[in-house]
């Protein structure tokens, strides 16, 4: 994590605790990333309300962590958060990759021998990174074609861990200025296939409905189970 990335990171873990003794830590980053996955997606009304006082903090909360992931955007920024605000005490046992790992996985997975296309498939992807780093792999050994003509397929039991991968996952793709072909992030139980609930369904726009240069162009649905 770069220095700016991770002095957004601290600020943002000191806006995070000043909810503990209103909801506490963890039940205020899950409601927060509830509400920040539906304002970015329109998909999902969030179930559960903040109280008055906590909405300015959930505003400038999003603001500072998208921030930090466009300063840095092969961090991990939403799994650092969970991390430290102790995620990995709840039932899922959320452990997050280390980047450094993600990095050595995608050199080791991905060769450089170009292809047409390129497919990824990640049965427990929590908030990404493994995937980010296997694209940045692509963008650094095929450009941006070897990206839009990629297709991501990401399941995770946990469907808060598939709203913070989605929103990383965006994040990645406006920093980079690219967008794979198809990105499908599915909430489900990968050894019954049991869904859970939340789904979301990408698919690049065609190019004379795409943003100026620099920016992704996803159009996404969702399908509710």
């Amino acid at each position: 994590m770069n220095d700016n990335a991770r002095q957004l990171t601290r600020q943002a873990l000191s806006l995070i605790e000043t909810a503990r003794y209103r909801m506490g830590v963890s039940r205020f980053i899950a409601v927060f990333i509830d509400h920040w996955a539906y304002q970015q997606t329109g998909l999902y009304s969030p179930t559960e309300a903040f109280p008055y006082d906590l909405g300015a903090v959930a505003s400038k909360l999003s603001h500072l962590l998208s921030s930090a992931m466009k300063a840095d955007p092969t961090s991990d920024i939403l799994g650092y958060i969970l991390s430290e605000s102790g995620f990995y005490k709840q039932g899922t046992q959320f452990y997050p990759t280390p980047p450094e790992v993600a990095r050595l996985m995608a050199q080791i997975n991905l060769a450089d021998t170009p292809r047409p296309d390129a497919e990824f498939y990640e049965p427990c992807c929590g908030t990404g990174i493994n995937t980010i780093h296997w694209l940045e792999r692509v963008l650094e050994t095929r450009g941006a074609a070897g990206i839009e003509s990629a297709h991501l397929y990401l399941e995770d039991v946990d469907r808060l861990m598939v709203k913070g991968c989605m929103l990383q996952l965006f994040h990645y793709f406006d920093s980079r200025g690219v967008s794979p072909a198809s990105m499908n992030i599915v909430a489900l139980n990968t050894i019954t296939r049991k869904p859970m609930g939340v789904a979301y369904y990408a698919t690049a726009k065609p190019a004379e409905q795409r943003r100026p240069s620099g920016k992704s162009s996803l159009d996404t649905i969702a399908v509710a189970s």
